[in-house]
């Protein structure tokens, strides 16, 4: 799994100093759009966007990539948005959450991607503002591809309604990204399983290890924003969002608590499959030792007869003193009591079902 880690600024720094390590690419796009008309812009300027904001439409600005220092604090500043806010974009790898201002909405989300090399993690940042939606993705790869084609249809649902129902798109949006990732890691679970039931080498073990891991991980960034949507649900969390798009919003909340419950059920698997691959190095290694003593047990009577006849004793003592010493077939003997008693115990072992 690429995950991402948060950047700390030095020890002791102000609040609101953003981090200088971005590397400054990043495009701007716009939508300003209303019931009739829809303005799409894609490669925007700042002032492009900024223009839009100010109108009576509905604008939705989506910074996409990595903002640099000075690009990211000159668009918080033609946005309104505070600096502590814009300190929280820049830093990546935070924990999901929700913060209210006056006339504001903050929120963090955590976007699940699968990629050629695993799943990746990606921070999300949105703010809802009156008639103004912005959103912050980093990296290249856009999640809301989808939304803008919503945006495109004039009879689609997104058009008719308030910035809101826009917020609300970006948010379920990010939610839903999670069930192909959890799709691949059931497929993932299930190769595993078949893989150990046929092999179980110490390979298998790092692979179990590593699915465990992950989806601990995807747990621990997942499991806050059931909470954030919760928040948002509150009927004094803020003006900005209707009563009518709180009941997408309960929707929005159901796919996040079946992603929560479907990720459990999937760490539950992957600690069955390590107590799986126990059991069966500990069925293996009883298999080893109930063979090896198996194989000692048949030869404990032989050598008891063995180190018998292979004490020195004369005839000349008595008639008792070991006849079979000097017996034609003394030799003989022995192997055959021997061998009986070999096969008399095998037949005692199979009997009993112990082999």
């Amino acid at each position: 799994m690429k995950l991402f880690r948060k950047q700390y600024n030095q020890p002791g720094t102000r609040p609101g100093v953003i981090n200088e390590n971005n590397k400054g690419e990043l495009t701007l796009s716009v939508f300003d759009y209303n019931a009739n008309q829809l303005v799409e812009r894609h490669d925007a300027t700042a002032e492009q966007c900024t223009a839009h904001i100010h109108n009576d439409n509905i604008t939705w600005v989506h910074v996409q990539g990595d903002p640099d220092k000075v690009t990211l604090t000159q668009l918080a500043s033609d946005f309104g948005i505070p600096e502590l806010l814009i300190e929280d974009v820049a830093s990546m790898g935070q924990r999901p959450k929700i913060e209210m201002q006056e006339e504001q909405i903050f929120t963090i989300l955590t976007l699940p991607l699968q990629t050629k090399e695993g799943v990746s993690l990606q921070q999300i940042s949105l703010f809802l503002m009156p008639n103004t939606v912005i959103s912050f993705c980093g990296g290249k790869f856009n999640p809301f591809a989808e939304v803008n084609s919503r945006l495109s249809a004039p009879a689609g649902r997104l058009r008719k309604r308030q910035a809101d129902y826009l917020f609300y798109s970006l948010v379920d949006t990010v939610i839903d990204w999670g069930f192909p990732v959890l799709e691949n890691y059931a497929d993932r679970i299930d190769a595993t399983e078949d893989l150990l039931l046929d092999n179980h080498d110490k390979n298998i073990l790092q692979k179990i290890h590593s699915l465990r891991r992950e989806i601990l991980i995807l747990k621990r960034q997942i499991w806050p924003q059931r909470e954030l949507i919760n928040t948002l649900l509150r009927d004094d969390i803020s003006d900005l969002i209707s009563p009518d798009t709180k009941v997408f919003l309960r929707d929005c909340y159901d796919h996040c608590i079946s992603i929560l419950e479907l990720i459990e059920t999937y760490h539950e698997m992957t600690n069955g499959l390590m107590e799986l691959y126990m059991s069966i190095v500990s069925l293996k290694l009883n298999e080893v030792m109930r063979v090896l003593t198996i194989i000692a047990t048949l030869f404990i009577p032989p050598t008891f007869v063995v180190g018998i006849y292979g004490m020195n004793f004369s005839q000349s003592a008595g008639p008792l003193s070991m006849p079979e010493l000097y017996s034609p077939y003394g030799y003989v003997g022995v192997w055959l009591i021997m061998l009986g008693m070999i096969g008399g115990m095998l037949l005692f072992f199979k009997k009993h079902k112990w082999i």
